[in-house]
């Protein structure tokens, strides 16, 4: 007879919920993509605060004396960082980022031998990084074989925000959604971003809509990341509302409108060989416009992306030959 193991004793306790982790991934992801320069650096700087109080250091240039090739320290273990925020988490010339890691490793090796143990070049590039940066990283450690080497990109981000507590991570990127509020959907804030997108969507030309069931694995074929899989399955719950809102809506064109709106959209930016992250951010934010959104909106949007995801109106539907039974 097999007997069932008791609770693994004082096991971690996840102090998020599943609505906090996707709706707080995609606004930090928002936040990096909109951070550059000193903004970027300063916000880095503001978490890694958060996370390792005194023992990390701030570094700011002091006039002509400089930054010595440093934008921050933790004291403990010599970790060294050097940031480079991208325009819109875009990196435009691979020349530039090689050459300012080349150029910032040696002012700090030159200037911060005697404390750098590590040094990490920070960075908000949403699509991936290069793989010049790869070789230029191993060329540096093959040539300075005492020392660590890393990036610190999205995924470093994400690992060290998840590990402040909740309240901070709000003061960093605004509330999220609880669990509770993902439940329900607010039908005054479905009503104001229809209405934010009726000025757009009232001046397309619509034709008929595929209305063919959507796929079961719509969401594995388009290659989404996960947190926003995350985002879009969790407003399946709420997708139907957001239906019955447009058939019940004095204009009954409007839901066909929004749906042209959003589908004409997504093909413009498909047609810039923009992956499925970039395409998703656009799309989010032409729901939700720019900057903090609260909870009930991020419900509401979440639903109506999701209603226009399993109609078919955004991404691809995949031939019926290759979905997975």
């Amino acid at each position: 007879m097999t007997s069932t193991p008791p609770a693994q004793v004082g096991a971690a306790v996840d102090p998020f919920t599943a609505s906090q982790r996707y709706y707080w991934r995609i606004a930090l992801e928002l936040k990096l993509r909109k951070s550059n320069s000193d903004a970027f650096q300063d916000f880095f700087s503001t978490v890694m605060g958060l996370l390792h109080g005194d023992d990390f250091v701030r570094v700011r240039p002091y006039g002509a004396l400089g930054d010595k090739g440093c934008d921050g320290y933790v004291q403990s273990n010599g970790q060294l960082f050097q940031c480079y925020g991208a325009l819109a988490g875009e990196l435009k010339q691979v020349a530039t980022l090689t050459t300012k890691m080349r150029d910032d490793f040696a002012k700090a090796l030159k200037n911060l031998a005697a404390i750098m143990k590590e040094w990490h070049m920070v960075h908000n590039i949403a699509d991936g990084l290069p793989v010049e940066a790869l070789t230029t990283m191993n060329a540096l450690k093959e040539a300075n074989p005492s020392l660590g080497f890393g990036f610190v990109g999205m995924e470093g981000f994400s690992e060290r925000v998840f590990r402040l507590q909740p309240f901070q991570i709000e003061s960093l990127l605004g509330p999220a959604a609880s669990d509770t509020d993902a439940t329900t959907l607010d039908t005054a804030a479905l009503r104001d971003l229809i209405q934010h997108l009726r000025s757009e969507a009232d001046a397309i030309d619509f034709d008929q809509q595929d209305l063919r069931p959507v796929p079961l694995y719509k969401l594995n074929y388009n290659n989404l990341p996960n947190h926003w899989k995350q985002l879009i399955a969790g407003g399946w719950k709420n997708a139907h509302l957001v239906g019955q809102y447009f058939d019940r809506h004095p204009d009954p064109l409007t839901g066909e409108r929004i749906a042209k709106l959003f589908r004409d959209r997504y093909e413009y930016l498909k047609a810039q060989l923009l992956d499925p992250s970039d395409i998703m951010v656009s799309l989010y934010e032409l729901v939700t416009g720019i900057g903090s959104v609260p909870p009930q909106k991020q419900v509401a949007a979440q639903s109506l992306l999701a209603f226009l995801f399993e109609n078919c109106d955004i991404f691809e539907r995949e031939p019926a030959a290759q979905a997975t039974p």
